[in-house]
């Protein structure tokens, strides 16, 4: 159905394709279906007031027909002379044989109007007769080309005459000839100013989307703080403005993310890279000198390059939706009493587990791995003695917390610490040795799993916690 709509309109369409301007296409589409209404409007009103008009010319016809048949009838015989009752008609009373006996004065000495011989009490009216189809007969009505003729058989049998009464249709097409004309002005005049109108009423309402097209061409990628004029109004052109600034806003965030993290990085990749220039050195100048502690500095800065690039080609991964997850069972007080032996092995603190008991999620294990990795990483660099793990299962939540004994976070910052490159001014910050990367990473992958993530006072320290999704199914 919709093709069979389409295939009738596609020349309509490519004709108003050309039009480059929405003004232009929007005055052209409702002049062509305003004029199309128009039309067949006033083709139907043309047409009821024409059947209207023909309609009261036959009825009078008909009237005076049976008026005349009646006062003859009374009279008991027929006089020569019918005396006229209106301008717009005439009269015959013609015999059985064709022979007019008696008409008006317009029609006196002529022949009858037309050759109607209806039965006994029956109306005939002849509609639309034009002296045209009787010309054979001379008929001269001295009205209109067009007429209508009434007839009705007198009482007398068979032999009786017949009344014809013929009625102008003059007055008729006169009307309509007028309404014709005031038409064929008039609706071309309402279809162009149909036209202007939409044209204007199309440029004020597009108004502010130009407004709001020249702005953005202003724009330019070095510089996006700038914001389109939002119009006070709730319209699909508020919603538009208001749509294009949080974009703006957005893409304004990107790029500072972007350049924060080149600048960060490079922040990053200097002091390590300094490190090895300067041991490279040391190690041309005097090759026979190089020590193993040499070797192993610069084995340790390769090592926190090598980290910092993974961690932001995950970030990276996270950003464009790369991240893929392979859910899966996993017992989190597994990978959590994993995590505090590794640190028992690797670290000169105390590391408790007391807090640990069985929780199961539905996950990825190797990303959840990497959340318990790094905030047990976080908590090794600033604790002073000790750190501790506690895994629980509260209604249908898991909860994975790790607190260390260090100088805390403090509360105004406790929602930037999860931002990328973000290391702390205070003292949390001076005796760690990370990139900033690891507690966004954290947050990233418990988003990612549907969980949520914060920090809290650890009286003393700062304690992490993870919540999760409990596994339905455990």
């Amino acid at each position: 159905m919709a093709g069979a709509t389409a295939g009738p309109l596609r020349p309509l369409r490519r004709v108003v394709e050309q039009f480059g301007s929405v003004r232009w296409r929007a005055a052209l589409v409702s002049v062509l279906v305003v004029g199309a209404t128009f039309t067949i409007g006033a083709l139907a009103v043309v047409s009821v007031v024409r059947s209207s008009l023909y309609d009261s010319a036959t009825n009078a016809a008909k009237a005076q027909a049976l008026d005349l048949s009646s006062l003859e009838a009374a009279r008991g015989h027929i006089e020569a002379r019918i005396p006229n009752t209106e301008e717009q008609s005439a009269a015959q009373i013609v015999s059985a044989n064709g022979d007019v006996l008696a008409a008006t004065r317009d029609v006196a000495g002529q022949a009858a109007m037309a050759d109607l011989r209806p039965p006994h009490g029956k109306l005939v009216v002849a509609t639309g007769v034009t002296l045209e189809l009787h010309r054979s007969t001379h008929v001269d009505l001295h009205l209109d080309a067009r007429f209508v003729v009434a007839a009705v058989r007198m009482q007398g049998g068979r032999s009786a005459p017949t009344v014809l009464v013929a009625y102008s249709l003059g007055a008729a097409d006169h009307t309509v000839d007028v309404l014709d004309v005031s038409l064929l002005i008039t609706i071309p005049v309402l279809v162009l100013v149909v036209g202007a109108l939409v044209w204007w009423l199309t440029g004020w309402a597009l108004r502010p989307v130009e407004t709001i097209r020249a702005r953005v061409a202003e724009l330019s990628a070095t510089d996006l703080s700038q914001r389109v004029p939002t119009p006070a109004t709730s319209d699909e052109i508020g919603q538009l403005a208001r749509t294009m600034n949080d974009m703006l806003g957005r893409l304004e965030a990107a790029s500072d993310r972007q350049r924060r993290l080149i600048a960060d990085v490079s922040h990053e990749l200097r002091n390590p890279l300094a490190a090895l220039q300067a041991e490279l050195e040391v190690a041309r100048e005097h090759p026979q000198a190089t020590a193993r502690s040499m070797l192993e500095g610069s084995m340790a800065e390769v090592m926190r390059m090598s980290q910092l690039v993974d961690d932001m080609l995950t970030l990276a991964r996270i950003d464009e939706g790369m991240l893929k997850l392979r859910p899966s069972e996993v017992d989190l007080d597994e990978l959590v009493l994993e995590e505090a032996n590794r640190l028992r092995a690797h670290a000169d603190i105390d590391v408790s587990i007391e807090g640990v008991s069985a929780a199961r999620v539905r996950g990825d294990e190797a990303q959840l791995r990497r959340v318990v990795t790094n905030l047990a990483d976080n908590a090794r660099r600033h604790a002073r003695t000790c750190v501790r793990f506690a895994v629980r299962k509260q209604g249908s939540l898991c909860q994975v917390s790790v607190t260390d004994d260090g100088p805390g976070v403090p509360w105004y910052e406790r929602e930037r610490i999860f931002e990328r490159f973000v290391r702390l001014d205070a003292a949390r910050a001076h005796e760690g040795t990370g990139a900033g990367l690891g507690l966004a990473i954290v947050r990233e992958i418990v988003i990612a799993h549907k969980g949520t993530v914060w920090v809290e006072d650890g009286h003393p320290g700062a304690k992490f916690i993870v919540s999760l999704p409990a596994d339905d199914e455990a």
